[in-house]
């Protein structure tokens, strides 16, 4: 794609020697192709494997993005549908405007058409996914349920495996596999990248999901042994207040993940606060991953549960910048 770079990794040796750790290594997405989250990775990849079936091309081409783009015109163009609390939505319909497809989510800034959903994230899913199923247009949905259709959960699939783009970057920028990896999650499709690249060079390395107090699908999931939703419940970390895990991540969670816990947002916005210190733009949710491991290396119990040790090399992802402006603004003041 033009303009594709790896984002940086910014060391945190102060933060470090305060969680009593060998180093804690941020991935930094505040800025990725011109958008200020990790998104587009997933839903570029899964546009890609969209337009290359629909124009009937062999499953292992490879299209350059100019020729995505010239395929998708011929193809309609087709009207892209999503559900989104933001990043995945600007995702997508940046991918719209450049490809020129027509886009429906919740972004206007790049010529979509918004349509607000009175409810809550599933709900929203579930009104995008009936939208673009009536009106003939191509829904690009980052979750999905146990009805999915098969077109729908490999789009979803697809879009995690974009994200693996992330992990692919990470590391090698910091040269080894980290003892422990801390990630948020939604509705888990970013967690079960992580889990997917990590376990590929690392049978021992531990990742564990953070979720916000209340919306933590994931963690009562792996209580119960089953997929379980929760009750739709505010929290500044936004990004992240989902009601259910999707589909296609669960299983994949279920095998690859170590562990589950939660944060208050009050521990996201000190660790916003900490990410601005060194010079890193966060969001809540982008911090909510940094969070989880300032709690974890601080709590004795967690030590020991997650083998924490002065010896651990961590890592982290900020996901996003400054998403919503009036909200960052208000964590720095404190």
């Amino acid at each position: 794609m033009p303009g594709y770079a790896p984002t940086p990794v910014v060391a945190m040796p102060e933060l470090a020697g305060t969680g009593q750790v060998a180093g804690i290594a941020v991935k930094n997405e505040q800025d990725r192709l011109g958008l200020p989250s990790f998104k587009l990775l997933g839903s570029s990849w899964a546009l890609h494997e969209r337009v290359k079936a629909a124009a009937g091309l062999s499953p292992d081409a490879l299209i350059a993005f100019p020729d995505l783009s010239r395929i998708a015109r011929g193809l309609g163009p087709p009207t892209l549908c999503t559900a989104s609390d933001g990043n995945h939505g600007r995702a997508v319909a940046a991918l719209a405007e450049a490809l020129g497809c027509g886009c429906v989510d919740s972004i206007k800034g790049h010529g979509a058409i918004v349509e607000l959903v009175d409810g809550s994230y599933d709900d929203a899913v579930a009104a995008a996914r009936a939208a673009a199923h009536a009106r003939g247009h191509w829904y690009c949905p980052d979750t999905v349920g146990a009805e999915a259709a098969d077109e729908e959960r490999t789009f979803a699939s697809d879009v995690m495996a974009g994200y693996g783009t992330l992990f692919e970057e990470f590391f090698d920028q910091i040269f080894r596999p980290p003892d422990l990896l801390f990630v948020q999650a939604g509705v888990g499709g970013l967690s079960a990248a992580a889990a997917s690249s990590l376990r590929r060079i690392s049978a021992t390395a531990r990742v564990v999901v953070v979720e916000p107090e209340g919306s933590n699908a994931i963690a009562l999931s792996f209580a119960s042994g089953a997929p379980v939703s929760v009750p739709d419940t505010p929290t500044v970390m936004a990004c992240l207040r989902c009601q259910s895990a999707s589909f296609v991540a669960w299983p994949i969670l279920l095998a690859g993940i170590d562990a589950a816990m939660v944060v208050t947002d009050e521990e996201a916005a000190a660790a916003v606060r900490e990410l601005a210190r060194r010079g890193v733009i966060a969001g809540a949710s982008g911090a909510a991953g940094l969070a989880g491991a300032l709690v974890a290396s601080a709590d004795g119990m967690l030590r020991a549960r997650l083998g924490i040790t002065a010896d651990s090399q961590v890592a982290v992802v900020n996901t996003e910048g400054a998403t919503d402006p009036a909200s960052y603004a208000a964590i720095l003041a404190g």
